[in-house]
């Protein structure tokens, strides 16, 4: 059986962890492992939380094919899919049973963190990970635009009120990507039972990085990189590498309140703005046309801020959601 943290000084290895294996379900868990011919730090990287994600599932491949023994200082983990069972069904979401317990459990693993090894299988996926994330000293969660997403390139930090925030902020700003994104408990995506929320109450630093368009799946290579260098630039920070990180040209801070900006009209969606897009309060950003080409509405910014999330639907409904928007704060100082 492999077990990532035994591998040794100067040697480089990947291989999987068994999540279950009964009647039911067969489900193993990629690691792979570059541990420094130096001692250092231990650097763990995450993708595939939300496995169809995949610009996050390609950084976290790549980085263990680019990484060497020689060239490293403490010790690198990767996990390129954690959900494999989603992986492998192509899908965002496997819910068969809201009622029974069943290997496919219709539960959102980064709900039930820190795990439970006899728990249903998202219980289990959420365990076996943290056995491993819990004894690093660093974390990235690799995210980023899900398949009706086209997302904002950021890092997300969350703040629990003690010591481990310097650390965490450090981290969102040294990866050098053009925008931090605080948390906190009482926000969903850093809330109890998250990935990021346990790790850090476990001690260990922890931060999210969100670069990707969702509908691409195919991923596109400037978003890979946004990972990839991101997480170079916290080896070099933390001496773990040779070199000096890559400083952003601009860097600020996101506002905490998610501002969504929603289908007035059933029609077809004509988006105007898209991710990363700096907006005035009553801007023009999209319309919503018959068939005919007929405006049927337009959409316009109702704060000043940046695109978070454009969803790419084509025919919306009332109510559905166009755009999540950001306020900007101030810069970091990075």
């Amino acid at each position: 059986m492999f077990a990532p943290l035994d591998v040794k000084p100067g040697s480089k290895k990947f291989g999987y962890v068994t999540v279950a294996d009964n009647l039911a379900v067969t489900i193993k868990m990629p690691f792979g492992v570059v541990h420094g011919a130096e001692p250092g730090p231990t650097l763990m990287v995450t993708g595939g939380l939300y496995p169809t994600e995949y610009c996050g599932v390609e950084a976290a491949s790549r980085l263990y094919r680019m990484l060497e023994p020689d060239k490293l200082r403490g010790r690198f983990i990767t996990v390129p899919v954690m959900n494999m069972h989603s992986f492998q069904w192509r899908t965002r979401w496997i819910n068969l049973s809201s009622t029974g317990v069943t290997p496919f459990d219709g539960k959102n693993v980064n709900n039930v963190f820190p795990g439970n090894p006899e728990g249903t299988l998202s219980d289990r996926i959420a365990y076996t990970i943290f056995q491993v994330l819990r004894r690093c000293d660093m974390h990235v969660d690799f995210r980023g635009g899900d398949l009706p997403e086209s997302h904002l390139v950021h890092t997300i930090q969350l703040r629990v009120g003690k010591p481990i925030d310097d650390k965490t902020l450090e981290m969102a700003k040294v990866f050098g990507l053009p925008y931090v994104l605080p948390g906190t408990p009482e926000i969903g995506h850093t809330s109890p039972g998250t990935m990021i929320h346990e790790a850090v109450q476990a001690g260990v630093a922890s931060i999210i990085s969100e670069a990707g368009l969702g509908y691409r799946t195919q991923p596109l290579e400037e978003f890979i990189a946004a990972h990839v260098d991101g997480t170079l630039n916290l080896l070099k920070h933390r001496d773990m590498m040779d070199g000096e990180p890559t400083r952003p040209e601009s860097q600020r801070f996101l506002d905490m309140e998610w501002v969504g900006v929603t289908a007035p009209e059933a029609g077809v969606f004509h988006a105007h703005a898209d991710h990363g897009d700096t907006l005035s309060e009553g801007q023009f950003i999209g319309r919503i046309t018959d068939l005919d080409g007929s405006t049927l509405a337009e959409i316009r910014s109702p704060v000043d801020g940046v695109v978070h999330t454009m969803y790419p639907r084509r025919l919306v409904f009332p109510g559905d959601r166009l755009y999540t928007l950001l306020r900007v704060g101030e810069p970091t100082g990075w």
